[in-house]
This record gives C-alpha cells, sequence and structure tokens, in this order.
C-alpha cells in the first residue's frame, strides 16, 4: 500500500515561517504524512484478509494527504502577527483564516473517525477461550504477527542499507507486545482447556462448566423464587430455555458468582 499524495513542502515550509521564528525542517511535512500512513497500514494489516481494510486505508491516506496540503496552504496564505507585528494588522483576515482553521480541524476529526469506523466494520470476531477452534485461531493469528514482525525487521534492513526512511522504533516494540500477548493466551487457553469441568451441588441443585458450550450453567430442580431470579439476573446470570438453565460466560468470575449465590 503506497502512499498516495504528494505533501506540498512548499506550502508547509511558508505556513511554518508565518508563525514561528523557527526555522522549518525539509521535508518534516512529508514526513509527518508518511507516520501517518505507516499507521494506517498496520491497522489495515491486522485485517489482511479482508479487502474492505486496505480500501479504507488507501481513503484515509487519499484525505488525509488532502487535508495537510490544505491546512498548510491556509497558513501559508497569512502572517500572524507575532511575525509581522501589530501594527496595521488585518484583523478581517485573521479572524477568516482562524475560521477555516476550525473548519479543517473537524475535518481532520471526521477523518480520522470515519477511518476508525471502517476498521471496527471489518473486525474479526473475538476468539474466546471456550470457541472449539481457539487453539486454532491463536495460532493463526500468532503466525500472522510473527509474519508482520520479520517484514518490519526486513523493511528497516533495507532502509538501512539505501539510506531510505526507516519505521518508528514504536513500531517494532507493539509488534514484539502483540506477539507476547499471544503467545500467553495461547498459554491460558490450553490450560483452561486441559482443565476438567467443575460441578457444584446445592440443596435444590447443581452448577456446572459446560466447556462444550462456553458456559457456567446453573441447574435448579424447580423453579428459583422471584428473589433469587432478581439476584441472579442483577450478577449478569440468564435464562436460556434451550439449556434449560441461567448460565453466563464461562470464566473463572462467574464460578465465584455462583459460589455467592448458591453457598
Amino acid at each position: 500500500m503506497e502512499n498516495k499524495i504528494m505533501i506540498n513542502e512548499a506550502a508547509a515550509r511558508r505556513a511554518k515561517e508565518n508563525m514561528s521564528f523557527s526555522s522549518y525542517k525539509e521535508g518534516s511535512a512529508t514526513s509527518e504524512y508518511n507516520q501517518l500512513c505507516i499507521e494506517a497500514n498496520e491497522k489495515a494489516a491486522k485485517y489482511s484478509d479482508n479487502p474492505k481494510a486496505e480500501a479504507a486505508a488507501e481513503q484515509y491516506k487519499i484525505r488525509m494527504g488532502n487535508w495537510m496540503n490544505k491546512y498548510n496552504s491556509n497558513g501559508a496564505n497569512h502572517v500572524s502577527w507575532m511575525i509581522s507585528g501589530p501594527a496595521n494588522y488585518n484583523m478581517k483576515k485573521h479572524n477568516k483564516c482562524m475560521d477555516r482553521e476550525g473548519n479543517l480541524w473537524k475535518e481532520y476529526e471526521e477523518i480520522n473517525n470515519k477511518f476508525d469506523s471502517a476498521m471496527r466494520g471489518v473486525a474479526k470476531p473475538v476468539i474466546k477461550s471456550s470457541d472449539s477452534n481457539a487453539l486454532e485461531a491463536l495460532q493463526e493469528k500468532l503466525e500472522k504477527a510473527e509474519a508482520e514482525h520479520k517484514a518490519y525487521k526486513d523493511h528497516n534492513k533495507k532502509a538501512k542499507k539505501e539510506g531510505t526512511q526507516k519505521l518508528a522504533a514504536y513500531v517494532l516494540a507493539n509488534s514484539n507486545g502483540r506477539i507476547r500477548a499471544i503467545k500467553q493466551r495461547i498459554i491460558k487457553v490450553e490450560k483452561a482447556q486441559t482443565q476438567e469441568e467443575r460441578r457444584l451441588d446445592f440443596d435444590g441443585g447443581y452448577v456446572i462448566e459446560n466447556k462444550e458450550a462456553g458456559r457456567t450453567q446453573i441447574m435448579f430442580e424447580e423453579k428459583p423464587n422471584e428473589e433469587m431470579r432478581t439476584k441472579m439476573k442483577s450478577s449478569g446470570w440468564k435464562w436460556s430455555p434451550r439449556a434449560g438453565a441461567w448460565q453466563r460466560q464461562l470464566t473463572a468470575n462467574a464460578w465465584s458468582a455462583a459460589n455467592r449465590l448458591l453457598v
């Protein structure tokens, strides 16, 4: 996924000079845009099997590049009173510039919100520990993360050799963090899946950890009274006519909650 927009460095330089006494670092606007593009590519890469993710990233890069050029153009056409001095300063022109800048920042928020919304729309379902294919799905996720990390390292090696821009340090750091988190999750799921299903008998029924359903279930011999039903509802239990049980997602918290209610 290539960057789509050529950043107007001349406008960026003028905008900087019109607002500050410090000198403009050549190429800094382009560098800022490139970093935003890298981050967009990273987000889309998490859903590499969904073409909508790449399309959303491409649209984001076009919109953001155009926005940066418009923002710098607005700044390039107006000199701050700190630079020009207060004498005979054109406040009417200043106010128009500030109005345009305010609208530009609203557009900036809209661009980011649309991209974030698009990424949520293509997000994969969360892998639950109780899923029968949880380990397989996590292993696949790990392999993709490790391949992505290798690609980052290869990019940096090539950039160093060719004297081009390397990825920011945090890109590799975040990638390493994702890999560690997935490995830790795999260990937890493996441990959970090797444990036997627990059962707790109480006067009038029993509680069971149903791994196949991915639920902790409370089975009553008779319909519980209104007070008990209210307590269960308030602590997250829901009645399932299909299972004939009050149930919650299979977690350690659910088992503890059942103990507090019934023992």
